[in-house]
């Protein structure tokens, strides 16, 4: 599979990014894209219409979606909820996408680490709200665990529940 870093394809995150620089930040996108779509034909799948539609949606938004916030933002595209569900499924299957969690409204969905960079969750168990956080201090606990348990830690997943700010007021 044809995967790139998130620096390679975005440089600083999009909210990083001053007005200037978001010119520039939606060119990489562009290339994502590209990198995306390229896989996809590698896996054995076409390029289609809906399938880049749902997946620009994922390249504009920072935060996880759910497959009927994805069809909100393609109102007036011709695209049944359907065609979304499909595509978020085919995205998951090729690792363009990942499950985040599952709230009240359904399923979330972001781009995979490999096309947006290494990251972790902060879940508010009441409002839902859902922050990234970069730092990840995992590379000790995941030594331990290949010697205490001869397993290889080939990726990792954390995500931290519990009430933002807001709610615990």
């Amino acid at each position: 599979m044809i995967f790139a870093k998130h620096s390679q394809l975005f440089g600083p995150r999009r909210s990083d990014l001053s007005t200037g620089m978001r010119q520039r930040h939606s060119q990489s996108a562009g290339k994502a894209l590209e990198i995306i779509q390229q896989t996809l034909v590698a896996e054995g799948h076409s390029q289609t219409n809906p399938r880049r539609q749902v997946l620009e949606v994922f390249l504009e938004n920072d935060k996880p979606l759910t497959p009927t916030a994805v069809h909100k933002r393609l109102a007036g595209h011709g695209i049944n909820l359907a065609s979304v569900y499909r595509a978020i499924e085919l995205f998951c299957r090729v690792r363009v996408l990942a499950e985040v969690d599952h709230v009240q409204e359904g399923r979330r969905y972001e781009l995979s680490d490999e096309y947006r960079g290494h990251h972790h969750h902060l879940i508010c168990g009441g409002c839902g709200k859902t922050e990234d956080f970069e730092d990840c201090e995992m590379e000790d606990l995941e030594k331990l665990i290949q010697r205490r348990f001869h397993f290889k830690v080939t990726r990792h997943d954390l995500r931290f529940i519990g009430l933002c700010r807001s709610c615990q007021s």
